[in-house]
C-alpha cells in the first residue's frame, strides 16, 4: 500500500511538472513590436527575398504609422518595386514618399530614385524620348535643389545621359526631314536646336545643316549668317573647310552682283 502510494505520488509530481513545463512554453512570445517587423523585414530585404520583405514591410506600415520605422518603410517597399524593375508602382511610393515627408533626410534619395525609374524605361532615339525628358527634369532638380547631396555626382552623369539622348533625337527628327526635303519643317526643328542645347558638342552640327537647310530654302542671308557663326564658334569643327568654301562662293556671287 506504502508503495503504491508512493508511486502515485511521483506521478502526480511527473504530471504538474509537464503542465508547468507546457504552460511556461505557451507564455512565451516574441513580442510584435515596429523593431521586430522591421529587423524581419530588413532581414528578407538585404537577402533580395522581395516577395517575403514586401508583405511585412507593408504590415508594419499599417500596424505602426506613428514609428520612424513606418516612413522607413514606405521608402522600402517603393526600393521593392524598382529592383523588381516595376517602375509604374516605385513612382508611385517614391512620389508619396517626397508628399508626405518633404523634409526627410531621404528625399534627394527619392529624387534620384524617381530619376532613374524614367531613366531605365529610356528607348532608342527613333522612339519616343518622354521617359527621358522626365528622367532629366528629376535629376536637374536634385543637382539644383541639393548640390551636397550624396546622390547628386550620380544624378549629373545621368543627367549629361539625358540630354545627349535628347540632342540626338531632336537631330534625328530634323535630318529626316532635311533628307527627305521638307526643308521647312527641317528648319524649324534645327533652329529650336540652338537654345535647345547651348552647351552640346555637336552644336556645330547643327548650324552646318541650319545653314544648308537655309540655301535650300533660297534664305541667303541666313544662311551666311548661321555660316559666319560656325566659322567664328567651331573653328575647329569638322566643317570648318566646308564653310570657308561656301563663304567664298557667296562672296564671289555678291560681288559678280554688284558689278553687274
Amino acid at each position: 500500500m506504502v508503495l503504491a502510494a508512493s508511486q502515485k505520488c511521483i506521478w502526480l509530481l511527473v504530471v504538474l511538472i509537464l503542465c508547468l513545463g507546457c504552460g511556461g512554453k505557451t507564455n512565451v512570445r516574441t513580442p510584435e513590436t515596429d523593431d521586430y517587423y522591421f529587423n524581419k523585414a530588413m532581414a528578407f530585404y538585404r537577402e533580395k527575398d522581395y516577395w517575403q520583405a514586401k508583405p511585412v514591410f507593408t504590415e508594419l506600415r499599417d500596424k505602426f504609422p506613428l514609428s520612424q520605422y513606418a516612413v522607413l518603410a514606405e521608402l522600402r517597399l517603393a526600393d521593392i518595386h524598382f529592383f523588381s524593375s516595376e517602375y509604374v508602382e516605385a513612382i508611385h511610393f517614391y512620389e508619396e514618399f517626397k508628399r508626405l515627408h518633404p523634409s526627410h533626410p531621404d528625399v534627394p534619395y527619392a529624387i534620384f530614385q524617381l530619376g532613374m525609374c524614367y531613366f531605365n524605361q529610356r528607348a532608342s532615339i527613333d522612339r519616343d524620348q518622354t521617359p527621358v525628358e522626365k528622367a532629366s527634369r528629376h535629376f536637374e532638380f536634385l543637382i539644383s535643389h541639393y548640390p551636397d547631396s550624396p546622390f547628386t555626382g550620380k544624378a549629373m552623369g545621368k543627367y549629361t545621359i539625358c540630354r545627349q539622348m535628347m540632342f540626338e533625337h531632336d537631330f534625328y527628327i530634323a535630318a529626316f526631314y532635311y533628307k527627305t526635303k521638307e526643308y521647312w519643317a527641317a528648319e524649324q526643328r534645327f533652329v529650336k536646336m540652338i537654345p535647345a542645347y547651348p552647351y552640346n558638342r555637336q552644336k556645330d552640327k547643327v548650324l552646318w545643316y541650319l545653314a544648308k537647310t537655309y540655301q535650300h530654302l533660297n534664305e541667303t542671308d541666313q544662311a551666311r549668317q548661321t555660316l559666319e557663326r560656325l566659322r567664328n564658334d567651331y573653328p575647329e569643327s569638322e566643317y570648318a573647310g566646308q564653310v570657308e568654301r561656301l563663304l567664298a562662293r557667296s562672296s564671289d556671287g555678291e560681288e559678280t552682283e554688284n558689278g553687274n
